[in-house]
């Protein structure tokens, strides 16, 4: 009785249990089979898509940095580390101190440090105190060494003392001098290179002519120097 039942059943209906069945079986097939497969190859072309692109990245980074100037680059840094150190670098931060009050015309008497530093903005700095004497004419000639000197540097503070009968001066004079830390991270090898800017260019140069003011024959003449070392 069932199967005479089916059999009536499936006579009446078999126009449509077929479609039925063909489109219950596409939709599995669509569901489980083809999408999962669609998005999968949608996925393999975007990876390789970016993986190409990345290659041609590093390709033209490495083509950059082959075509640096490795003299001309380490020669920039040494500027700009001689302007502002990683570290105190105190023999340095002395011997330009002393320097430069040489050429102003002054001796020094004695240097000591500060006993606390500081920070300028992203910079930090070391306090060196300076007793100098020297003419009161050259005085601002000090001043302006001070200033422009290759080694980034403040003066915090300056007493002077002088008598109304003598042309020389008595100066104590505090100076921040400033140091700051390399970065800590230089970007990703996918980040791109840094390039310096005409403005960066245009500073680099001009700690490259104060070098040479510095190192040249005429700034080193023979002046008075004070004691050949102040802590003696």
């Amino acid at each position: 009785m069932k199967k005479e039942n089916l059999i009536k059943f499936y006579s009446n209906h078999r126009l449509y249990i077929f479609p039925v069945i063909v489109a219950l079986s596409s939709l599995f097939l669509i569901i489980f089979v083809i999408y999962p497969q669609t998005l999968k190859l949608i996925n393999n072309q975007r990876a390789i898509g970016d993986l190409m692109n990345k290659s041609r990245f590093l390709e033209t980074k490495v083509a950059a940095l082959e075509s640096y100037d490795e003299k001309d680059l380490s020669r920039k840094v040494g500027f700009a580390l001689a302007t502002l150190p990683a570290d105190k670098d105190f023999v340095n931060a002395l011997g330009l101190l002393q320097q430069l009050a040489a050429r102003s015309g002054f001796s020094i008497n004695s240097i000591s440090f500060g006993s606390t530093a500081s920070k300028l903005g992203d910079s930090d700095s070391f306090k060196v105190n300076l007793e100098i004497r020297g003419a009161k004419s050259s005085f601002r000639t000090l001043i302006n060494n001070l200033e422009s000197s290759r080694r980034l540097m403040r003066i915090s503070s300056i007493d002077i003392s002088s008598s109304q009968t003598s042309q020389a001066l008595d100066v104590a004079l505090a100076a921040e001098v400033l140091y700051s830390q390399l970065p800590q991270s230089f970007g990703g090898v996918d980040s791109p290179l840094p390039e310096l800017s005409q403005k960066d260019e245009q500073l680099i140069a001009k700690l490259a002519r104060l070098e040479e003011t510095v190192s040249s024959p005429s700034a080193t003449q023979s002046l008075p120097r004070g004691k050949s070392n102040p802590f003696e």
